[in-house]
């Protein structure tokens, strides 16, 4: 998971230094585009790509007016249905929320205290009710 996070950046930063407002960048060179960017008054507010190059959008990142992480998800397993689910505060990371059986229904949530887990909550039989809490807080 660690080289794949790598990799996204990588590219991301490939993509970063070639786009203009709106553009969408073909980072392989197969002629189609596979990494889209919104851009304000210079600045890049949202990333999107399509990190196995299937023509669908797999990862998605949002940034604050300070270029910070807010918002981040991903299509894991390339099902066309985004899966993992970040939210950032101040650029620190304070929420995963992830669809561990592929279901398009969240069924783990992780609240992290800076690098550390402080509580996660999961649905282990996958019926909509969050029935394991470990809190680590208290």
């Amino acid at each position: 998971m660690k080289k794949l996070f790598i990799l996204i950046l990588a590219l991301c930063a490939v993509g970063v230094l070639s786009a203009s407002p709106g553009q969408a960048v073909d980072s392989n060179s197969d002629g189609q585009a596979d990494q889209w960017f919104e851009i304000t008054d210079g600045r890049i507010e949202k990333v999107s790509m399509d990190r196995n190059f299937d023509s669908f959008v797999d990862y998605t990142v949002e940034y604050d007016l300070q270029h910070r992480k807010i918002y981040e998800e991903l299509d894991f397993n390339h099902d066309r249905i985004m899966d993992d689910f970040y939210f950032f505060e101040e650029g620190k990371l304070i929420r995963q929320e992830i669809d561990s059986n592929f279901d398009g229904m969240i069924d783990v949530w992780v609240y992290l205290d800076g690098l550390y887990i402080h509580k996660y909550e999961m649905d282990s039989d996958f019926d909509g009710v969050i029935d394991v809490i470990k809190d680590y807080g208290q």
